[in-house]
């Protein structure tokens, strides 16, 4: 038994302990979606905060009460969003809606719409609207004129899947 004790080891496993690892694509930066959002939030009360330390210089004072009330008004003008909110079509008047399909964005598709009159119901897009007079194009890109008295309702075809 004493003759194994002796003996060196039968397989003998060299191994370099370097101090650097190798140089390979290995990731150095990490990103978290929650931390990512918690900076974003921050920078924006900063960039809010900043705007709103700015005071508005009033051009021409001719007394106080006419200074206090432009700086209310700018102050006001200031705090609204760039976006304003749009009551819901269906409670929109037929002006309003006319108003609201002329002014529709020009990078969106016209909408469809169904034009409700005392003889008939029309479908097709709103080409042309000035106060008296309503243009309709329809699908098969023929148009009608008609006046605004004849026109009872508009409503918006949803787009059907």
């Amino acid at each position: 038994m004493s003759n194994k004790k002796s003996q060196r080891p039968l397989l003998y496993v060299d191994q370099s302990f370097s101090s650097a690892p190798s140089k390979s694509n290995m990731q150095e930066v990490y990103t978290n979606k929650r931390e990512q959002e918690q900076v974003d939030d921050i920078r924006r009360k900063i960039s809010l905060a900043k705007r709103e330390s700015i005071d508005p210089i009033p051009i021409e004072v001719n007394n106080s009460e006419d200074w206090q009330s432009t700086s209310s008004t700018q102050h006001q003008e200031r705090n609204k969003t760039a976006f304003t909110r749009v009551k819901p079509f269906k409670d929109m008047d037929l002006t309003e809606r006319l108003d609201y399909l002329i002014n529709f964005p020009k990078v969106l598709p016209p909408v469809p719409c169904v034009f409700y009159t005392a003889e008939q119901n029309y479908q097709g897009y709103l080409k042309e609207y000035n106060g008296s007079q309503v243009t309709i194009q329809f699908h098969d890109q023929s148009s009608k004129t008609f006046p605004l008295n004849d026109l009872k309702n508009v409503i918006m075809i949803g787009i059907k899947k």
